[in-house]
């Protein structure tokens, strides 16, 4: 696409409006200087007519005008082109004669000797005319002069106000996804341009967080799905080569809790990558079936372990939210509890508006606590991403719900405000 030049599109309508105003104030003062003469000659004109109003009265004879250029005729008595004029154009007020003859005219009405005309012929007395070439020629130069003054004046204000928006317009082009702006109003008046400044550097924000929300829900959705594609993969290993059909009934019983545990899992992250803001749930969703899920799905990670594993929740404790959130959140906590005990015990338990998950293993690094919850933050002997505590404090934050960490070298508790 072909852009045209803003700076010199205001250059050249800042030159137009000039030249336009010149020109139109040139016609309004020739208009002005003719109709200042013709109302001379106007007044002029009333003066002779109240002269021969006064002087009527004295004889029945038109008396001697007053002005030397002026003169009285009786009806029918005007020159042949006088009445010629007239009787084609009865209002007519002013005629032009031959050899540049001009004539002004008044009738005038008399009791005593009918109607009159005055007649002034001017043609010795026009201001106007006789200069009308010097006057058009002084206008013209005054707009020549007019037009370059306005188009310097065009081009500096079209460079003073363009300035800033090719300056924005560099810094756009110029910009990369990693390095977004973020104090433009700072850097741009506060007009249109900085009003603009702010829409972009909002809109990249948005970007911004939109590419982080798509990335963070890859590797989230690797993270939440590695454990029931696992569960799965086993289940129907084991499936193939089994031939007891208790076994193979919980083996699928094993498949069909992983697949439900892999759709909540998606719907969380889902909801957890979307823009808007969840609206408040009034669906009251069974703690106790995902806690049980979420133990099935992660069994595997106390295998050879001398660990004790207590759940105490209460069958009816229901709560307000998204079972695909709940879903996200209670298998992280439970399977961090599995991994990192290595003896001892793991209880999940109800504390009244808490779902407690506490364990006696390693405990969390003094070093890592602080951070422990942002993204990819873990220790060195991990297994995992650093991403299950950043999903659930994000989850959380999302949907309004409380997270608490507590660890010492004797174990962590995670405590789950799920209600207020």
């Amino acid at each position: 696409m072909k852009y045209r030049s803003l700076r010199r599109t205001i250059a050249t309508a800042f030159l137009a409006m000039a030249v336009f105003a010149g020109v139109c104030g040139g016609l309004l003062a020739i208009l002005f200087a003719y109709t200042t003469e013709d109302h001379i000659f106007d007044r002029l004109l009333a003066l002779e007519a109240a002269h021969l109003e006064g002087s009527i009265g004295q004889g029945e004879s038109l008396p001697e005008p007053e002005l030397p250029f002026s003169s009285y005729y009786q009806a029918g008595t005007l020159p042949a082109f006088l009445q010629a004029a007239l009787e084609a154009e009865p209002g007519r007020r002013e005629v032009f004669g031959e050899d540049g003859k001009h004539y002004h005219l008044l009738r005038v009405a008399s009791a005593s000797v009918g109607p009159a005309w005055i007649v002034l012929e001017v043609q010795d007395y026009l201001a106007v005319r006789p200069v009308l070439t010097g006057i058009t020629l002084v206008l013209a130069l005054a707009i020549l002069a007019i037009t370059l003054i306005a188009a310097i004046a065009g081009a500096y204000v079209a460079h003073r106000v363009t300035g800033p928006l090719r300056s924005l317009a560099a810094e756009v082009s110029a910009l990369q996804p990693e390095n977004l702006p973020t104090e433009w109003q700072r850097r741009y008046p506060a007009d249109e341009v900085g009003r603009l400044a702010d829409t972009l550097r909002e809109a990249f924000r948005r970007i911004h967080r939109f590419i982080d929300r798509e990335q963070r829900f890859t590797e989230d959705a690797s993270h939440e799905l590695r454990t029931p594609l696992t569960v799965i993969e086993s289940s129907v290993a084991m499936l193939a080569r089994s031939r007891d059909a208790d076994q193979a009934e919980a083996l699928i019983g094993r498949i069909r809790s992983a697949a439900m545990a892999m759709h909540l899992s998606v719907d969380g992250l889902l909801a957890l990558a979307r823009e808007d803001r969840p609206e408040r749930s009034v669906e009251r969703t069974a703690v106790l079936p995902i806690v049980e899920r979420s133990v099935v799905n992660h069994a595997s990670l106390l295998d050879g372990k001398a660990v004790q594993l207590s759940v105490a929740v209460d069958p009816d404790w229901r709560v307000a939210g998204d079972p695909a959130a709940l879903q996200v959140l209670i298998a992280n906590l439970v399977s961090n509890a599995f991994r990192y005990t290595e003896e001892g015990t793991v209880r999940i338990e109800r504390d009244g508006n808490d779902l407690l998950v506490i364990d006696s293993g390693v405990g969390i690094d003094p070093a890592l606590k602080p951070e422990v919850t942002k993204h990819a933050v873990k220790s060195s002997d991990s297994p995992g991403l650093g991403l299950g505590l950043s999903i659930v404090e994000r989850l959380c934050r999302r949907y309004g719900w409380r997270f608490e960490l507590s660890s010492s070298p004797h174990g962590t508790t995670a405590a789950l405000r799920l209600g207020a």
